[in-house]
């Protein structure tokens, strides 16, 4: 009687599908590519709006899960929800409060506060700063995730980490963290965009390969110019008669009236030269006053080749 396969258990079962849902954004090349995308969006949103120069950079694409209501890294942070109809349950979105004279000086060209200050709570300006910031990237997002879903993101009101937690629910669905960084005036000011990685995960094989680049335009009328602009180009062609050996003391020895015997008749082919490159074999005859060439055949460059290297 032949062996029965063991059946696996509903603990490897359960296993498998979880190593199945694992959502690991370095195993995702395009999700780093749209992130960049969107960073160079975000500049253009931001900086008709911005009064001073900056830079907002895609630092990292990382997975997470909701902050901790009582963490030191969420006090540190201003939230909001971040909503879209594509989203089964809300992401949200994060900035550090020690970024907050980056984006001051970016938006108002004002010089950020002293070092040595000490720390501020974030101002009714500064919040609708932040707000104005997060909501300007976050429209930057839609067209370079089209081929995704339509997001039409929205960014919600300014909130503390608690009632984020509250707003977020029991849910144990990790988040994708678009991080970012707005620099301006030798400050940086960490963004994050964490999108819920249930929307992400059913396109994971798409997110696996990189977009194909692009090809360039190829201007015909530009072609065109430039390959009749080489067929006017003026090069140099010879007729070489023959190609003679002659031993250096005969040349010593000529003199005008001296006659050179070469070893060709009337019928034979001359070679016709374009640039020192042989190109052709004609006949030579006459048209009235002129002499004149037809070609009779052409020249392999293998042959040529051949006959230079062997000896007479």
């Amino acid at each position: 009687m032949s062996p029965t396969a063991p059946q696996p258990d509903s603990a490897n079962i359960g296993e498998r599908l979880r190593s199945a849902a694992e959502f690991d954004p370095r195993n995702l090349p395009r999700l780093t590519h749209m992130g960049e995308a969107w960073a160079e969006a975000a500049t253009a949103r931001l900086g008709a709006i911005a009064g001073a120069p900056f830079d907002f950079l895609l630092t990292e694409v990382d997975t997470d899960f909701a902050p901790e209501a009582e963490s030191a890294d969420a006090a540190a942070s201003l939230f909001a929800l971040l909503s879209s109809p594509r989203f089964r349950t809300p992401g949200y979105v994060a900035a550090k409060r020690s970024g907050l004279d980056a984006l001051i000086a970016a938006f108002f060209a004002a010089e950020p506060s002293n070092a040595g200050d000490v720390p501020r709570g974030p101002t009714d300006l500064d919040r609708g700063v932040v707000k104005l910031a997060l909501a300007a990237a976050s429209e930057a997002a839609g067209p370079v995730f089209e081929p995704i879903a339509d997001l039409k993101l929205s960014v919600g009101d300014l909130i503390d980490p608690p009632l984020l937690v509250e707003e977020l629910g029991e849910t144990s669905d990790r988040f994708v963290l678009f991080r970012f960084e707005l620099r301006a005036a030798g400050i940086a000011a960490p963004l994050a965009f964490a999108f819920p990685a249930s929307f992400l995960a059913p396109h994971r094989r798409f997110l696996r390969k990189l977009p194909e680049a692009p090809q360039r335009d190829r201007d015909e009328s530009w072609s065109e110019a430039i390959k009749a602009s080489f067929a006017q180009s003026d090069l140099r062609l010879e007729a070489v008669l023959a190609k003679k050996k002659v031993p250096l003391r005969t040349i010593a020895g000529f003199k005008v009236g001296d006659t050179i015997p070469l070893a060709i008749g009337a019928d034979s082919l001359i070679a016709v030269a374009c640039e020192n490159r042989p190109l052709f074999r004609a006949r030579m005859g006459r048209s009235r006053d002129t002499y004149v060439l037809r070609i009779e055949e052409r020249i392999d460059p293998a042959e040529e080749f051949i006959d230079d290297i062997l000896p007479d």
